[in-house]
């Protein structure tokens, strides 16, 4: 087997894991809904039900990247572009976590030109947003400082950068897990399958992407034309 098709099998089977997690919480929780509901006084029911909320959202996306792979392994995809409004792209995402962000007391700091508009292909770009903040809100320590900052590098240019605190083992040197032409090694990357998502459609769409990790400082920035 050679070493990109080793890749491949590792990549797919961490993703059907990633998969299962988070069903084994809702199960849990609305096991415990169901059958002792009389039981719980409303605070327990509130959080209860939230975290089967937010244990559903990264089900659902974690089933679209999987889909996504393999769809990618079986079709030749094309991105489809069109006029995109990304500094509400960005909004609208982070609405999507917004109580995922609030639960973790994330210290948000959000730096964004308005009016961003690019083209693109928006379903491909809505996937990437969610897996990057997905990363954050899963890896980020509770009430750790967030930087989302969005710059007009020049005419054709937005450049993007998302900085945060990372959980993930600290490095004494950069480690650039996806601006590498090598193939790679599984093992490098952070505890998040959806960044080889991201990293696989920020080529099928022309946008450079580095993303590094020193001192438990994670920073992944997107050059994104305009």
């Amino acid at each position: 087997m050679n070493s990109m098709a080793t890749v491949d099998k590792q990549l797919l089977s961490r993703l059907t894991h990633h998969v299962r997690n988070p069903f084994n919480g809702i199960i849990g929780f609305s096991d415990l809904l169901a059958n002792h509901f009389e039981k719980l006084d409303d605070d327990d029911k509130k959080n209860y039900i939230q975290i089967v909320h937010q244990l559903s959202k990264k089900a659902l996306l974690r089933s679209e990247n999987l889909a996504w792979w393999l769809k990618f392994f079986t079709e030749n995809i094309t991105p489809v572009p069109q006029n995109v409004d990304l500094s509400e792209l960005i909004k609208d995402e982070l609405n999507y976590f917004n109580t995922e962000i609030e639960k973790q007391h994330l210290d948000l700091a959000l730096e964004i030109n308005d009016n961003a508009i690019i083209k693109v292909d928006k379903v491909m770009l809505q996937s990437v947003l969610k897996n990057l903040l997905l990363n954050i809100i899963e890896f980020a320590p509770v009430g750790e400082y967030v930087l989302i900052n969005l710059t007009k590098d020049n005419e054709q240019t937005f450049i993007l950068t998302l900085q945060n605190v990372c959980t993930e083992t600290p490095s004494d040197e950069v480690i650039d897990f996806l601006n590498s032409k090598e193939i790679p090694n599984i093992n490098n990357m952070p505890n998040q399958p959806g960044l080889w998502t991201v990293r696989t459609l920020c080529t099928l769409l022309e946008i450079p992407i580095s993303a590094t990790l020193i001192n438990n400082q994670f920073e992944v920035k997107l050059r994104i034309p305009g």
